[in-house]
């Protein structure tokens, strides 16, 4: 079996990133912890590294998004627009697309557009990508009715 177990995002201020994705997601807040020493040395490539950890567990479905705050790492940070190679951005099913919206918004999250209606293979969908604390694209997806409620 394959499957995609989480989707890890590196994070300014671990603190304002988790109460961003709390909110969005609704759901169980896990950590921050920190991790350091060899180990962790290796499996980022960075000597010397303090790395925060922390999860924000979906309140419906599986998804788990990990936020990671490195402290003696790179100190590079990227332009995480779509447009950038190797920019990635996190897709989240809602049910109500503009109360999401509003909610985020009301809590200083900035929407890069209104939200649009997409063709195929995602017709019917209405999308609005919003900003997260660090500027990562987060795309708000609300299925079309017929989708969400199948009929018999």
């Amino acid at each position: 079996m394959t499957a995609i177990h989480h989707v890890g995002i590196t994070v300014s201020d671990i603190g304002r990133s988790l109460d961003f994705y709390e909110d969005l997601l609704g759901g169980e807040r896990l950590g921050p912890y920190e991790r350091s020493g060899p180990r962790i040395d290796a499996v980022t490539g960075h000597p010397g590294v303090v790395v925060r950890q922390a999860f924000v567990r979906a309140r419906e479905g599986t998804t788990i998004v990990e936020l990671l705050q490195y402290d003696g790492g790179s100190g590079l940070s990227i332009d995480p627009d779509n447009g950038h190679a190797g920019a990635a951005h996190v897709g989240v099913t809602v049910t109500d697309l503009d109360a999401t919206l509003a909610h985020l918004s009301e809590r200083g999250a900035e929407a890069i557009s209104v939200p649009v209606t997409t063709s195929e293979p995602l017709a019917g969908w209405r999308v609005v990508y919003v900003l997260d604390p660090d500027r990562v694209r987060v795309e708000l997806m609300e299925p079309p009715a017929t989708h969400s409620h199948p009929t018999a």
